[in-house]
């Protein structure tokens, strides 16, 4: 135990020598793939800019500039890969609307669009990553599919009637939190359509379109998982490792001075036990045997009182009503996990308590979800042999102080007396 408590000593040494450079390039957690996906959509203004026919016999219809407006909607689900990247499929009905004609009388052509795109955060990517930062200007781009069509009455409808086509777009983004979990976006986005093999004159796309997208996106956050593995990391701080360290410490003097109590017991307990003998033996040849029976009563009282000398010095905490180890607890968790790998020869029983607020059978049933919680924290995230831990559960049958108080929804710790 000594050994690793200096080799945390000088692992947080080394990272508080190094804290100034953390601080000024903090490093992008790794977070798990179902961690920070998001759902966005909105609105869509689109500008039809240009149409090329791909009929050279309607020369008429080549390198028409028009000034169609229409309007439409998005939907995405996007991926956050770092803090510079992020992934999205979009489904985007740009112009679902008759809209507005062009100057030669005209409508405009309605299309949807499925694409996947890469997102590239510009300030993200000069000034790094910075969880405090809440907006990000960005750029992306992507490709995939369109389905164009041009709207009945049209005079060009009769050689446009529903066509599937390469989409090529690009565009600039900003982004700005509203809160933890909803965003504002706006972007500006230039689209390309044309055949699926326009080669032949790369810049000869058939439909051009300018389109400003808008809207709110939603943050799912990150998995139980990932959060569980940030709470913990969260906790490996100069100020929290010393705090741990402090009840480690505390805790092992604990066990010392209850092995040294062990043993005074043991020694009055063996004491007691003669005494007892020798008063049973004295009533067998018809002396008093309630000297033998008081003996009993007071090695029983003994007994019954020893965990008093083997409980460890702290109990997990909860709210009402819950069974889960919070952050802030599972610290208390560890420090019991440390010790038991420094002492082997250690057995603990883990008892599950509730406070006065529900009935007898609901706390204790809370009571035993507490303490089956902490056992599974200690033998799965910790390491601990299943068998050196067992578990009791009290409900609300014990109380500690007044009946309404915190401290009675706990778990404690007690070592086994064998």
């Amino acid at each position: 135990m000594k050994k690793l408590i200096k080799v945390g000593v000088v692992m947080s040494l080394l990272l508080t020598s190094t804290s100034a450079f953390a601080q000024e390039k903090a490093e992008y957690p790794n977070y798990g793939f179902w961690s920070n996906w998001s759902i966005g959509f909105g609105p869509a203004v689109t500008w039809q800019l240009g149409q090329h026919s791909w009929d050279n016999n309607a020369p008429n219809t080549r390198d028409l500039w028009r000034r169609s407006i229409n309007v439409g909607a998005d939907l995405f689900a996007q991926k956050e890969l770092n803090h510079v990247w992020d992934f999205r499929f979009r489904f985007s009905v740009p112009t679902f609307w008759r809209g507005r004609p062009d100057n030669d009388g005209d409508f405009m052509n309605r299309f949807v669009t499925m694409t996947a795109e890469l997102m590239f955060s510009i300030n993200n990517a000069i000034y790094g990553y910075n969880p405090d930062c809440h907006h990000s200007w960005y750029l992306f781009g992507g490709a995939g599919g369109a389905y164009v069509k041009t709207p009945s009455g049209s005079k060009y409808a009769g050689s446009d009637m529903g066509k599937v086509m390469l989409d090529i777009n690009a565009g600039l983004g900003y982004n700005v939190d509203l809160c933890e979990k909803w965003s504002f976006y706006a972007e500006a986005e230039m689209n390309f359509n044309d055949w699926p093999t326009p080669w032949d004159n790369f810049m000869d796309w058939n439909y051009v379109h300018a389109t400003f997208h808008t809207g709110l996106m939603y943050n799912f956050g990150l998995t139980e998982a990932d959060k569980n593995i940030q709470a913990q990391k969260s906790t490996l701080t100069q100020e929290n490792f010393n705090a741990l360290n402090s009840q480690v410490n505390n805790l092992e003097r604990q066990v010392a001075n209850s092995r040294n109590n062990e043993k005074k017991l043991e020694n009055r307990i063996a004491e007691l036990e003669d005494q007892l003998a020798k008063a049973l033996a004295q009533g067998g040849k018809g002396g008093n045997n309630a000297a033998a029976d008081s003996l009993q009563a007071v090695i029983d009282k003994i007994k019954a009182d020893q965990l008093t000398f083997y409980a460890m010095p702290f109990s997990v905490l909860y709210a009402v009503d819950d069974w889960k180890v919070s952050d802030e607890e599972e610290a208390k968790v560890k420090a019991v996990a440390r010790v038991l790998k420094d002492n082997s020869d250690v057995k603990i029983i883990v008892v599950g308590f509730a406070d006065y607020t529900g009935s007898d059978a609901y706390n204790m049933k809370l009571s035993e979800k507490r303490a089956n919680e902490v056992k599974r924290l200690l033998v799965k995230r910790y390491g601990i042999a299943e068998d050196r831990i067992s578990v009791d559960y009290k409900g609300k049958s014990v109380a500690f102080g007044d009946i309404q108080y915190a401290l009675n929804r706990r778990v404690s710790f007690y070592r086994v007396i064998e």
